[in-house]
């Protein structure tokens, strides 16, 4: 059961960190690039959904 717990807790650290990169790149890419702003946006979204259900398991 530790590994299980262990498991997830990584995943949930796993998505925190990507979730953050994926907001940098927004803010980055916001007044430069349309395109990478949505792409990174809708990326960002999906993690964030990911995450929750992770939590909620």
């Amino acid at each position: 059961m530790k590994n299980i717990s262990k498991t997830k807790q990584d995943r949930v650290e796993e998505l925190k960190n990507k979730i953050y990169y994926a907001e940098s790149a927004c803010d980055a890419y916001k007044d430069t690039n349309n395109y990478l702003y949505q792409t990174n946006s809708m990326y960002m979204e999906g993690l964030k959904e990911k995450l929750e259900e992770l939590k909620k398991s």
